[in-house]
C-alpha cells in the first residue's frame, strides 16, 4: 500500500490515453539532464547559491533581490520548446545596442511532442524544473513558430492552439504576450553593437527611422520595426516572404521563368509560387532539383545521391557548389533571389535605420554571398530606385540569438508596462470607498487574507509609503513602493488579470487561426526527430508500474538513499530517501514520493552489460556506504549511472551480492 499510486491521477486518465502523465513526467527527467549538462553556466549564473543549493528548490529571496520580478521568456519552434526564466530589475533602464537587463536562472529545452500542450511544458517548468520555489513570472512573453492573432496562435507540427489569455488564467501569469517568432528576431536588433554585424555598405542608420530584417532560414522570415515618438520601437510582422515570386533575368534569359514554371509543376494545384519556395534552405534544394532537371548530363553522381537521401538539407548543395558545377549555379540562382528580395523590401519599408540579414542560411552563405556578387548585384537592381538602396544601412547579423534576445527585451518592456497596470489594479481593488486613497488604519482588514508575516509586512510597507504622514496613499504614493509588497498579495489577487470583458482583444477559434506551416514532416526530419526523443526519454527512468501486480511484488527491499544527478556527495539534501525493491522479474523498482507512484528503474536485462562496484567515497561525504550502479539497456539507449547509499555495510554488500546474481542470471540468458 506505500507504494500504491493515488486515485485522482487515475480518475485523469481517457480512453484514448490511459496513462496521459507519461509525457509530461518523461520530459521533466529529460529536462533535468539537460538541464544538468549546462550546469556550468547556470552555476555562474546563481553566484551566491552553494552547491548544495543549486540540486534543491531554492526560494525567491535567494535569486531574486528586493524589488526585482521574475520575467518568463520562450523560444517555442515546431519541435522543440526552449524556455528562460530571468531575475529583473523593473528601475534597471533598457539600453540600446544592449541586451535587456536581467539575470538568466534557468534555462531549459523540451521536446514538444512529449507533450499535450505548451501549457503543460511551462507549468513543468515553473513548479518543478527551474528549481525555485513559488515561481510566478510577472510576465512572459513566448515566441511562435506561427502567425499570432488577437494574441492567440495555431503552431507546430502539432497543430496546438496557444492563447495568451487562457495562460494568463491557467498560470497566474500577469501578462502573457505572444508573438512571432521572427518578431522576436527583430526585437534582438535592438540589441546588437557594431561588432556583432558585418557591414555591406556606408550608409549610416538614422536614429528613429525604420528598420526591417530578412532571414533566410529553413525557410524565409520578415519584420520591420517602426519608433515611436519618444524613440521606442515596436515590431510588426510581416509574410512578404507568401508573397508572389517574381522571376529576373536580362534581356532574353528566361532561365529563372523556367524555375517558376517547374515549381508550378512540382507544386501542382497552386496557381502561384512564393517567394519562400525560392528564398530559403528549402528553396535552395527546389532550386538544385530544377537545375539537375534541366542539366541531367551535368549532374554529379555522387553528390545528387547524397541530395537524395537528404531532399530538404541545402548544405549538401553548398559545400558541394565548385567552380562550374550545378552547385554553384543553384547558390547563384540563389543568392540573385534573395537580393532581389531584400531590395523589394527596402522598396517597401524605407528601413534607414538599417536593413539586418539575418537566419542560418544567410549566415552560412554570408562569406560566399558577399564575394561572388549576385546576392547585392540583385539588390541594387531596382531601376530608378536604386539610388534610394545605397541609403539604406545593410548589414549581415553574425550573433545566432536573436530570437532569444529580442524576446527577453520586449519581456522586459513588457514587465515595465504590467508593473504600472498591476498597480493600477491592485490600488482600485484595494480602494474599498473609491476616494483616490487608502486609508492606512483599514489595511489591517484589507490584508486579512494573508499568513501574519505577509500581513504585517504588507501592512508596514503601506505606512512607509505615507510620504505625508496624514493616515493615507494615494497613487503616486502607492506605485513608488509597489514592488515593496509581497508577491502573495499581487499574485493571489483576483484582480491581477483583467476580466474577459476588459480584454481588448477576443479569443479566436482553430478555423479563424491560420494553420501552422508543415514542416519537419518528411521521413528524414521525422526519423531525426524520433532518435532526439527517444535520447531524451531515455535520460528519464520514471515509467510507472503497477505495485499491485504479482509480477512487481517485492523478493528484497529496503530503504536506500539515491545522489541526485552531478551533485555534491557531501551535501546531505542531495541524497534521496527512497524505498527500494527487487521485484519477482529481478527488475528493481522503487516509490516515487513526489509522484506518490511506484516507478521502474531499470530491468534485469538492463544489468547484463552494466556495471556494479563499490564507490570509495571522501571523508566529507555525507553518506559512508555507497556503491554504483549503471545499467545498459540491450537498446542502446545510454542511461547515467547512479549512486546509491545504504544504511550499512553490511546492507550494502547484501545488495550488490543481489544485483550481481541478477546480472549473471542476465548474461547467461543472453547465451541461451
Amino acid at each position: 500500500a506505500a507504494v500504491a499510486g493515488t486515485g485522482p491521477r487515475d480518475e485523469r486518465r481517457s480512453s484514448s490515453n490511459p496513462y496521459p502523465a507519461l509525457s509530461v513526467i518523461a520530459a521533466a527527467a529529460g529536462a533535468a539532464a539537460l538541464l544538468a549538462t549546462e550546469r556550468k553556466q547556470q552555476e555562474k549564473n546563481l553566484k551566491g547559491v552553494s552547491r548544495c543549493d543549486m540540486h534543491r528548490s531554492v526560494s525567491l529571496r535567494e535569486v531574486v533581490p528586493d524589488g526585482g520580478r521574475l520575467v518568463l521568456s520562450a523560444d517555442c519552434g515546431g519541435t522543440t520548446t526552449r524556455l528562460m526564466l530571468y531575475s529583473v530589475d523593473p528601475n534597471e533602464p533598457i539600453v540600446a545596442k544592449r541586451p535587456a537587463p536581467g539575470k538568466l536562472l534557468r534555462e531549459i529545452k523540451y521536446p514538444n511532442i512529449a507533450f499535450k500542450s505548451l501549457k503543460d511544458i511551462i507549468h513543468l517548468f515553473l513548479t518543478q524544473d527551474c528549481g525555485i520555489k513559488d515561481a510566478q513570472p510577472t510576465v512572459a512573453v513566448l515566441a511562435l513558430a506561427g502567425i499570432v492573432m488577437n494574441n492567440s496562435c495555431r503552431f507546430t507540427n502539432l497543430d496546438w492552439i496557444v492563447s495568451g489569455h487562457d495562460l494568463e488564467d491557467d498560470l497566474k501569469i500577469g501578462r502573457v504576450e505572444l508573438i512571432n517568432d521572427f518578431v522576436a528576431q527583430g526585437y534582438g536588433m535592438l540589441t546588437l553593437n557594431e561588432g556583432e554585424v558585418i557591414k555591406l555598405n556606408d550608409a549610416t542608420p538614422q536614429a528613429g527611422a525604420p528598420i526591417a530584417c530578412i532571414g533566410a532560414g529553413t525557410g524565409l522570415g520578415q519584420c520591420f520595426l517602426v519608433a515611436d515618438g519618444a524613440g521606442e520601437y515596436r515590431c510588426f510582422p510581416s509574410e512578404g516572404q507568401h508573397g508572389e515570386f517574381g522571376p529576373r533575368g536580362a534581356g532574353s534569359d528566361d532561365l529563372q521563368i523556367e524555375l517558376l514554371k517547374y515549381l508550378k509543376i512540382k507544386f501542382s494545384g497552386w496557381n502561384r509560387i512564393s517567394v519562400e519556395r525560392v528564398v530559403s534552405g528549402t528553396g535552395i534544394c527546389n532550386i538544385y532539383e530544377f537545375m539537375a532537371y534541366r542539366n541531367p548530363r551535368e549532374v554529379e553522381t555522387k553528390v545528387h545521391k547524397q541530395h537524395l537521401m537528404n531532399p530538404k538539407d541545402a548544405s549538401v548543395i553548398s559545400q558541394n557548389a565548385w567552380p562550374g558545377s550545378i552547385c554553384e549555379e543553384t547558390l547563384k540562382i540563389f543568392a540573385s533571389c534573395y537580393g532581389a528580395q531584400c531590395g523589394t523590401m527596402a522598396l517597401f519599408v524605407q528601413p534607414f535605420g538599417g536593413l539586418y540579414l539575418t537566419g542560418g542560411v544567410t549566415k552560412r552563405l554570408a562569406e560566399w554571398l558577399l564575394e561572388e556578387g549576385s546576392f547585392l548585384a540583385a539588390y541594387h537592381d531596382k531601376g530608378r530606385l536604386s539610388p534610394l538602396l545605397e541609403k539604406v544601412p545593410l548589414m549581415v547579423v553574425k550573433s545566432d540569438d536573436m530570437g532569444q534576445r529580442g524576446a527577453h527585451l520586449r519581456a522586459v518592456r513588457l514587465l515595465k508596462e504590467e508593473i504600472t497596470s498591476q498597480a493600477e489594479r491592485l490600488f482600485a481593488a484595494l480602494d474599498i470607498r473609491k476616494e483616490g486613497f487608502l486609508k492606512v488604519d483599514e489595511l489591517d482588514t484589507i490584508f486579512k487574507g494573508l499568513d501574519k508575516g505577509e500581513a504585517r509586512l504588507a501592512s508596514l510597507v503601506m505606512r512607509d509609503l505615507d510620504v505625508n504622514r496624514d493616515g493615507q496613499v494615494d497613487f503616486t504614493e502607492f506605485l513608488k513602493g509597489f514592488n515593496k509588497l509581497p508577491q502573495k498579495l499581487i499574485v493571489d489577487s483576483s484582480i491581477l488579470h483583467p476580466a474577459e470583458s476588459d480584454r481588448e482583444d477576443s479569443q479566436m477559434s482553430r478555423e479563424e487561426l491560420v494553420a501552422p506551416p508543415r514542416r519537419g514532416l518528411d521521413m528524414q526530419s521525422q526519423a531525426r526527430l524520433a532518435e532526439v526523443l527517444s535520447q531524451y526519454e531515455s535520460r528519464s527512468r520514471r515509467k510507472y508500474i503497477n505495485p499491485f501486480e504479482d509480477r512487481n511484488a517485492a523478493v528484497f527491499r529496503t530503504i536506500l538513499w539515491k545522489l541526485k544527478a552531478h551533485a555534491d556527495i557531501s551535501c546531505e539534501d542531495d541524497w534521496l530517501e527512497r524505498d527500494y525493491w527487487i521485484n519477482k522479474r529481478g527488475a528493481i523498482c522503487y516509490h516515487s514520493v513526489t509522484e506518490n507512484k511506484a516507478m521502474l528503474y531499470c530491468t534485469k536485462k538492463d544489468l547484463a552489460n552494466g556495471t556494479i562496484e563499490e564507490v570509495e567515497v571522501p571523508k566529507s561525504s555525507a553518506k559512508k556506504w555507497v556503491f554504483r550502479l549503471h545499467p545498459k539497456p540491450q537498446n542502446g539507449t545510454s542511461l547515467q549511472a547512479t549512486e546509491f547509499a545504504a544504511s550499512s555495510k553490511e546492507m550494502m554488500d547484501v545488495w550488490m551480492q543481489q544485483l550481481r546474481q541478477l546480472q549473471k542470471e542476465a548474461r547467461e540468458s543472453q547465451h541461451r
